[in-house]
């Protein structure tokens, strides 16, 4: 399978996050996945081990998911969208003699870094030969009303989706990797409340003084403008058992 680029527009009165999901990527993401009325896609999410003070004893420790805006966001558009979805950690999944037929990972390339070669391998074993698996992460784009040196560590943190298709051709699956790009307009003022909210992720890594010196760049280089256009991207990458091309 081939790489592909796809366009959705989104409405100025809805803004989501600067690099949170919007309903044109989850649109996307119910069409690869191709969800059919009676399917349960699996939502499979990384565990993490709080403190163990934080626990009752009686509590498994992998139903305590981590979190992260992108991926609650984009778990909530597909829920509303009308998808039945089950959470599932990736302690458990492969424990059960089931076969999934539709499985999601989102924000699955840094959260599952160190792991995802086994990862990948393990749910290969458990899908339906007709099934399909779906990674999803936000990606950066060079207009993003970010700061430079934000959008540099973004890029330099982001993941390229090639390798991690690559990953899925070494366990088994054919893989296609795709670029959902989703047009955005909004006031320069909601571009500087971002900022100073810290509501991208990445500006979580930077002290105040810088995140103000930051913010006087961006006012600089939007001046008086009162709307600010970029361009929101999310690579995808779709991995599908063999014996699912055949058909």
């Amino acid at each position: 399978m081939t790489s592909a680029s796809r366009a959705f527009g989104v409405s100025a009165d809805a803004l989501p996050p600067p690099d949170g999901p919007v309903p044109g990527l989850a649109k996307r993401v119910i069409e690869l996945l191709r969800v059919e009325e009676e399917n349960l896609v699996v939502d499979l999410c990384r565990h993490f081990q709080p403190p163990q003070a934080m626990l009752k004893e009686s509590e498994p420790c992998d139903q305590i998911i981590a979190p992260s805006r992108f991926g609650e966001r984009l778990a909530f558009l597909v829920l509303t969208s009308g998808v039945r979805m089950v959470q599932m950690g990736t302690l458990i999944f492969g424990q059960y003699p089931m076969r999934y037929e539709k499985v999601l990972l989102r924000d699955g390339f840094l959260q599952f870094k160190d792991s995802l070669r086994h990862l990948l391998a393990a749910v290969f074993k458990q899908l339906d030969p007709a099934a399909r698996l779906l990674i999803v992460d936000s990606a950066p784009s060079s207009d993003a009303p970010l700061f430079a040196e934000a959008l540099y560590r973004w890029k330099g943190q982001h993941r390229s989706p090639e390798p991690i298709a690559e990953l899925m051709r070494e366990v088994g699956f054919s893989a296609q990797v795709e670029t959902v790009e989703c047009p955005r307009r909004v006031s320069a003022e909601e571009c500087y409340a971002w900022v100073t909210s810290r509501d991208w992720p990445i500006l979580d890594s930077f002290p105040e003084s810088e995140l103000q010196r930051g913010l006087s760049e961006l006012r600089a280089r939007y001046g008086s403008a009162p709307m600010v256009e970029f361009t929101s991207r999310f690579d995808l990458v779709l991995g599908v058992k063999p014996e699912a091309l055949e058909n």
